[in-house]
């Protein structure tokens, strides 16, 4: 199925919802649960590399690439049980670096020739459903893509599949006040945000408009694993926040960070815990 027409028939599916006004209030007081429309769109840039390492570990060769992406995100609620159905769909351009790009390697690898300049552009689509309560929710998804997505990784990148990255799925214990989470591959943008792993903990600090979240990012494009940090700021119904994840690998910077905003819908208000 082509990306585009799979993208179609998931928003189809995702989107047939009719706004209600939200009523006035201490929105600061809510708690937004998968009861409610949301709705979110990031875009990011960054860096990472591919290492090689000899027998001793020691660093023998760097390829350094850099990456721009851009995703969206629609999740509507389906009944009031706390299930909920969504679609993320993004791009991601990889740049790996040819020529004078590559880090000159020691010998005797110094007399290969340079490879050449590849840039690449994948776009992917992941509908996904979604189980939530106010302690907690579970996601499960799958995720359709133009091409394997990169995996910086020693050895990862000779892999022809990486039957992972077709999946998408979170676990989170606790309330939106202070919660652990797990995620995989549902970064909103993808590589910006974090990877294709973070796991960390999040919430609002005094229950305030303030979101953040602290925590392990590894996984693709990255190799290795980094910080994981994101910090947003309630207006109104809207949430405007950065992503990032910091880190580096073989001595190149492995790094993103993302700019988004994110709208949530509330059907009705529940007291925060």
């Amino acid at each position: 199925m082509q990306i585009g027409r799979a993208f179609l028939i998931a928003l189809t599916v995702a989107t047939p919802f009719s706004i209600q006004l939200h009523a006035q209030g201490d929105t600061l007081a809510t708690v937004t649960l998968a009861d409610g429309t949301q709705f979110e769109v990031a875009a990011g840039t960054g860096e990472y590399a591919f290492v090689s390492r000899g027998c001793n570990g020691n660093v023998t060769r760097r390829h350094p690439a850099a990456f721009r992406d851009a995703a969206a995100r629609v999740q509507v609620p389906i009944g009031g049980a706390g299930l909920a159905l969504g679609v993320r769909a993004g791009v991601v351009r990889d740049d790996l670096a040819g020529g004078d790009g590559l880090v000159t390697p020691a010998p005797p690898f110094a007399n290969e020739p340079q490879p050449p300049r590849v840039i690449s552009t994948n776009r992917y689509v992941n509908p996904y459903f979604v189980y939530a309560r106010e302690h907690g929710s579970v996601g499960l998804g799958y995720v359709w893509h133009e091409h394997d997505f990169p995996t910086a990784g020693e050895g990862e990148r000779e892999q022809p599949q990486h039957a992972l990255n077709d999946l998408s799925a979170h676990l989170r214990f606790g309330p939106e006040r202070s919660y652990f989470e797990v995620r995989w591959m549902e970064g909103v943008p993808l590589a910006a945000d974090g990877g294709y792993l973070s796991v960390g903990r999040g919430g609002r600090p005094n229950g305030g408009p303030w979101t953040v979240f602290v925590g392990m990012a590894a996984g693709g494009p990255y190799e290795g694993a980094g910080l994981a940090f994101r910090l947003g700021r309630d207006v109104g119904d809207w949430n405007i926040g950065v992503r990032s994840r910091i880190g580096s690998s073989g001595g190149v910077n492995a790094s993103g960070v993302a700019l988004g905003v994110s709208y949530a819908h509330r059907r009705g208000e529940r007291q925060r815990p």
